[in-house]
């Protein structure tokens, strides 16, 4: 159950525009409860929690901050407390810094990425607490987005001039990696948010292997299809078990 709460906060990490919305609300919230799957049982693990906010660092730019917790029921069995913040541009979403602090039962890990356009790099900072520091220098490939300012971009993909299993390429920086991957368009479907029926557009990204995940395409994503793009539920196959993600409505 190493990683419940963080796949939530990659949902959107795979996706590469066409048409899209180039500008959304720059004061948004949503709250994500994250469920484990335990045989046949859904139980309730965690919440996430993203915020919008103008940016004080960069000029028509937006700070998106993510916040992964385990609820203190399961703080005895794996205690995680995750933040993640993004500097972006508003219009292109490409990021300016990112930034994560995980804390995950012993794991105690921070990245810090700042983003130089002028010279083509990408700055890396990584601390492993009590461990080890490195700095690296990644050149930078055209349109590298992080795992969240992606999720903003994503979220004006225009579904309809996709047909059904096509693919859509992506450049992503996870762990001091640019990862070419993709998201594979499902189609649309009817799913039950708040109570309430809901439509949505649905895709499958490509996922990277590794202590989480199985890679290939066991991740499914459901956005609202409506012009606010709203993420409204992620579901997941891990190494062990499964997760989801489900939008909390406020009523």
């Amino acid at each position: 159950m190493k990683k419940i709460i963080v796949f939530i906060l990659i949902w959107g990490g795979f996706l590469e525009i066409s048409a899209q919305i180039s500008v959304f609300p720059k004061d948004e919230e949503f709250t994500y409860s994250g469920y484990y799957n335990w045989g046949i049982i859904w139980m309730r693990a965690g919440i996430v929690t993203f915020r919008v906010e103008e940016s004080e660092k960069y000029p028509d730019a937006l700070k998106l901050e993510a916040v992964g917790t385990s609820l203190p029921s399961w703080d005895w069995m794996f205690k995680m407390r995750d933040t993640l913040i993004t500097h972006f541009n508003q219009h292109t979403f490409l990021p300016y810094e990112f930034s994560r602090k995980a804390h995950e039962g012993s794991y105690h890990k921070t990245f810090d990425y700042l983003w130089d356009y002028d010279n083509n790099r990408i700055f890396a900072d990584i601390h492993k607490i009590d461990r080890y520091k490195k700095r690296d220098t990644i050149p930078l490939q055209p349109d590298t987005y992080d795992m969240l300012s992606v999720a903003w971009k994503a979220r004006g993909l225009d579904f309809d001039s996709y047909h059904s299993q096509d693919t859509i390429p992506i450049k992503i920086l996870l762990d001091d990696k640019i990862h070419d991957l993709y998201v594979r368009f499902l189609g649309t479907d009817e799913i039950k948010i708040g109570g309430k029926k809901r439509d949505a557009y649905v895709f499958s990204p490509l996922l990277v292997k590794g202590d989480v995940f199985k890679g290939g395409e066991g991740m499914k994503i459901w956005v609202s299809k409506d012009e606010n793009r709203i993420p409204l539920m992620v579901e997941a196959k891990i190494l062990v078990g499964s997760v989801k993600g489900i939008l909390e409505v406020k009523k």
